[in-house]
């Protein structure tokens, strides 16, 4: 494992241009997204591959070309979406909010745990952030969101977003 290690479940990125390429790190991957359950395993494979694909997606700029193919391999068609920022619910409804993702705000994030128990996934995601009381320096920013996982696809989706007003950045 070159770059990283996995740490009672939490992946430990030791090298930082991991950061930018963690999604074309087939190693880095399987090891965030491994268990000794294969149920477990699967559920934590499709959610890891969904962020995985958008990831890439948002670093190609290639919305447009990809998000349509994305979102019909990895979502349900009546998919639940609790974002107060996105426009409603179902697939279709998914890839209009994605399109609209901003795509030049940096590499995403990379996962760095999943937690999966029943139908549930809960996914926590890094990146380095620039500090804003410490000019120069960065500090680690950590988000989660949620999945409901049903019959191999993302039927349901809680994220970490307060509701913005449109052109504003979420927190």
């Amino acid at each position: 494992m070159s770059g990283f290690s996995i740490v009672d479940g939490i992946a430990e990125i030791d090298d930082p241009e991991l950061h930018q390429t963690w999604m074309d790190r087939p190693d880095y991957i399987d090891a965030v997204a491994a268990s000794s359950d294969p149920d477990v395993a699967a559920t934590k494979r499709i959610v890891i591959d969904f962020v995985a694909e958008l990831a890439r997606m948002i670093r190609d700029d290639a919305a447009e070309d990809r998000i349509h193919d994305i979102v019909k391999r990895f979502v349900a068609e009546d998919y639940v979406q609790h974002d107060p920022n996105a426009p409603g619910n179902g697939r279709e409804k998914l890839i209009e909010y994605l399109r609209r993702a901003p795509l030049d705000a940096g590499p995403p994030p990379a996962v760095v745990n999943i937690i999966a128990e029943g139908e549930l996934a809960s996914v926590m995601t890094q990146q380095p952030t620039p500090d804003p009381l410490i000019p120069g320096s960065t500090y680690d920013w950590y988000s989660l969101a949620v999945f409901r996982i049903g019959d191999g696809r993302l039927t349901e989706h809680w994220g970490p977003l307060k509701k913005s007003a449109p052109g504003k950045e979420s927190v």
